[in-house]
């Protein structure tokens, strides 16, 4: 997310993208909650009015017991008014913050998986969900500020004022309006030095879970390497950047409240001492005294509560500001505006052809070099070479993980690019060498090949990849669990249940890349049947670094630096005595060609 400019999506923008399309509900909700507003400010401001009065009158010569118990009858019933007003309208508003909040998340999420390889590659999961999480916190919070601080306090500081000016004079309006200009200015500054210390905080809590993520999710290394105390000073070093960035923060929030009390202290014995004065002149009496004092509580408390306001605003958009960034970022691989309809082609396959394709994940360093082939529906093409010589890059190619930096890749005769992703992703199956399991059950991992798929069908897949014994050996069968990143299996497990899901899946092009890396040679043989049986029929490209699984391939690639440098079949690769026969007799006698990594590659 890093970039020479960095760029924010609009508040605007993002109410756009999440907003109901019908406004309806929200806008009942919105009306409901605003009355229940209205009720509950007036009533605020009417109870200390009318206690007022009843003081005047208890402590007046003639004390009218009828008049009293009226006003106490008032009195009581405003407090119940707004003892329900309150609760009502926040229950009003519940399912509009949890709505909200809702589709901030599930947009976040949604854009996230738009995001192309070279986002995903270089992402930081832990940092990845706090971002998630604090935008659609934000949203909400900004959303229950205004109905829940914003309005209520408006509404009563404006209601108090009258009530100030027609019971007052004009001059405690003044002090009332000059000490809330002063709080607010000092409040402002304070919040601006608080934005930038909150930020350095949520980026410090960042860097620390992390760490911390990255730690745990690569255990088997730490514990491996013996490097658990080295974890805990790296750890340890996140935590003081993060505790120096809290007290820094928590100063200002300290100083802040400091300042804001000495300045309500003073202001509110000024207008208590000129409220004594005009006792003493006979203005006013006792009970508008008891009313100051109850007024000046409740009108620093709204002040306090907006300056609030002011802070959970910055702060939230401080905290939405990762989100915003993420949400700026435009996909690297999109559908076509217009997609073109993949052909019919055959029923089993579909047609698979590379154009002169060159490619680098850096322009100034390519990987493949004008790389052309031409495989016809329902064969198979191998491609082998050393680690690095750009096999898996070739199948991501073909997968439109990426897009080409010349030449093209087409399917049936139509350019990748110009179908939809979701006709082009539902074309195709993908067995990796790294497999990717959910922390789910075995069945659920195994379902997601085809999302609905029965259980007979999801046990016939995984009986297919062998893996029948295997689920009958487990406690729960199918709904056994395999655990972040599927750590209870061993890698071979973990790849066999990875081509049960494309089993499953049964597509019309099926990309093996490396499929059996992780495998023994008696699972590797018994699964190669079924690997072979699956791709009867249907195009199939394998990446490969045993020789003896490709001998059945149509087509053979040899890649060396990026480039084809022999093609053919097998029989036609060892006539030649070229660089294939050699990786063929190496591997013959014992040796080891390519690895089982391609990073580069």
């Amino acid at each position: 997310m890093a970039s020479i400019k960095v760029r924010r999506l609009s508040l605007r923008v993002l109410w756009q993208k999440i907003r109901p399309s019908s406004l309806w509900d929200w806008s009942l909700r919105f009306w409901f909650s605003f009355i229940f507003l209205v009720v509950e400010s007036v009533t605020s401001v009417a109870t200390p009015w009318l206690f007022s009065r009843m003081v005047g009158r208890l402590s007046g010569h003639e004390a009218v017991m009828a008049a009293i118990m009226a006003l106490l009858a008032q009195y009581t019933l405003l407090r119940m008014m707004g003892a329900v007003a309150g609760p009502v309208r926040s229950l009003i508003m519940v399912p509009v913050r949890a709505t909200l909040r809702e589709r901030i998340s599930l947009l976040g999420l949604e854009h996230v998986h738009s995001l192309g390889a070279r986002f995903h590659e270089g992402r930081q999961t832990g940092a990845l969900t706090r971002i998630l999480d604090r935008g659609a916190d934000a949203a909400s919070t900004i959303v229950d500020m205004i109905f829940s601080n914003v309005l209520p306090n408006l509404l009563g500081l404006g209601l108090t004022f009258l009530v100030v000016l027609r019971v007052f004079s004009g001059l405690y309006l003044v002090l009332l309006c000059g000490t809330m200009l002063l709080y607010g200015g000092v409040s402002f500054l304070f919040t601006r030095w608080r934005m930038r210390a909150r930020r350095e905080r949520n980026r410090a809590n960042g860097n620390a879970h992390r760490h911390l993520v990255d730690s745990l999710l690569n255990a088997d290394i730490v514990r491996a390497f013996g490097n658990a105390g080295h974890e805990r000073r790296r750890q340890e070093e996140s935590w003081k950047e993060l505790r120096r960035a809290e007290i820094r923060l928590q100063t200002l929030i300290g100083s802040s409240q400091a300042i804001r009390n000495i300045i309500i202290s003073l202001a509110t014995a000024s207008l208590l001492g000129l409220a004594v004065l005009d006792i003493h002149a006979g203005r006013i009496g006792v009970a508008q005294f008891v009313l100051m004092g109850t007024y000046l509580r409740s009108v620093y408390a709204s002040v306090g509560a907006l300056n609030y306001v002011g802070a959970g605003w910055r702060n939230a958009r401080v905290d939405m500001e990762a989100y915003l960034e993420l949400m700026a970022l435009e996909p690297e691989i999109r559908s076509s505006a217009v997609p073109v309809p993949l052909p019919a082609g055959q029923a089993g396959g579909v047609t698979l052809e590379m154009r002169h394709v060159s490619f680098g994940y850096d322009p100034e360093r390519l990987i493949l070099r004008d790389v052309s082939f031409r495989l016809e529906a329902g064969r198979m093409l191998a491609v082998v070479g050393r680690s690095g010589s750009g096999k898996s890059t070739l199948a991501r190619l073909v997968s439109r993980l990426y897009d080409p930096l010349a030449g093209e890749v087409l399917m049936e005769g139509v350019a990748l690019p110009a179908l939809s992703l979701e006709t082009l992703r539902a074309q195709i199956g993908v067995v990796a060498q790294d497999t990717s399991l959910f922390n789910a059950t075995v069945g659920e991992n195994i379902a997601y090949g085809r999302i609905g798929a029965s259980r007979e069908a999801v046990r016939q897949a995984a009986e297919a990849a062998q893996l029948g014994a295997f689920i009958d050996r487990l406690p729960e069968g199918l709904d056994t669990l395999v655990g972040e990143r599927g750590v209870r299996l061993s890698g071979g497990e973990r790849q066999r249940m990875a081509i049960a899901r494309v089993i499953l899946r049964n597509p019309r092009l099926l990309v093996l890349d490396e499929a059996t890396s992780a495998l023994d040679t008696r699972t590797e043989e018994a699964i190669q049947q079924e690997l072979l049986a699956l791709s009867a029929g249907r195009t199939t490209v394998v990446i490969a670094h045993r020789l003896s699984t490709i001998q059945q391939a149509d087509h053979i690639l040899v890649m060396d630096g990026g480039e084809v440098v022999e093609e053919g079949t097998h029989h036609e690769l060892m006539e030649k005595a070229g660089i294939y026969a050699g990786m063929w007799r190496l591997q013959a006698g014992g040796g080891s060609v390519g690895g089982h990594s391609d990073v580069e590659g």
